[in-house]
């Protein structure tokens, strides 16, 4: 963060959905930092730093200063265009697992729910989707109300886990959480290309300091350690 502009630096504490995320991930006795930036403004600042052949370590300062070395790095990318793909395009499955890998709250009313519910999932993909490709957070309340109609969880397995931020900290949920859409086929593209995004941009409060991450899984697939 460091090296970006102050003006982008300022930009993405005073937005809403910020357009950059970072995640840690441990797995295989590996470490894997997972930076999302979901806005051509982000790319731009961002990208060609974390790639740059010199940029070979990563260093933490917080109360204890942690610095890490790099040994690969891997960018993917997902634009617009293949996104929406999933809705006008193809025909999605309507079954849909989701691995939550770090801990995953939502805020409603004034205080943070840590289990997983279908509206607050939505609501919460929803917004960031429309403020990063349209420019706003409001959302279509009736498609929402749909939405919380037709999908159904259908299986869970998870267990609480504390996130620190500084000396405090959120109460949240990791694990796994099962969706079935009844919908029509149009729903249940449109769902499907949330969850979608939904990989890259996080889920729920503090997605930027790395809450509220998962991945898919459908029929006949495997989750990655």
């Amino acid at each position: 963060m460091s090296k970006v502009s102050n003006e982008f630096a300022e930009e993405i504490h005073q937005t809403g959905v910020n357009p950059l995320n970072i995640t840690v991930r441990i797995s295989d006795d590996k470490i894997r930092f997972i930076i999302g930036l979901l806005t051509s403004r982000a790319i731009a600042e961002v990208e060609s730093i974390l790639l740059a052949p010199d940029f070979q370590n990563i260093e933490l300062k917080a109360t204890q200063q942690k610095n890490f070395t790099i040994l690969d790095k891997i960018a993917t990318e997902l634009t617009e265009t293949e996104l929406t793909k999933n809705f006008y395009l193809n025909d999605m499955d309507n079954i849909t697992s989701l691995n939550f890998y770090t801990p995953t709250a939502f805020k409603t009313q004034g205080e943070y729910y840590f289990l997983p519910d279908v509206r607050l999932l939505f609501q919460s993909l929803m917004k960031k989707y429309n403020a990063i490709f349209e420019g706003s957070e409001r959302i279509d309340v009736e498609l929402l109300d749909e939405i919380v109609k037709r999908v159904t969880i259908i299986n869970f397995r998870i267990s609480s886990r504390r996130y620190y931020i500084h000396r405090a900290y959120i109460n949240g949920f990791i694990g796994r959480v099962t969706l079935i859409c009844k919908g029509n086929q149009t729903l249940t593209n449109y769902v499907s290309m949330l969850l979608k995004f939904g990989e890259y941009s996080g889920v729920g409060v503090k997605t930027s300091l790395g809450m509220g991450a998962f991945e898919l899984t459908r029929k006949g697939e495997k989750t990655h350690g």
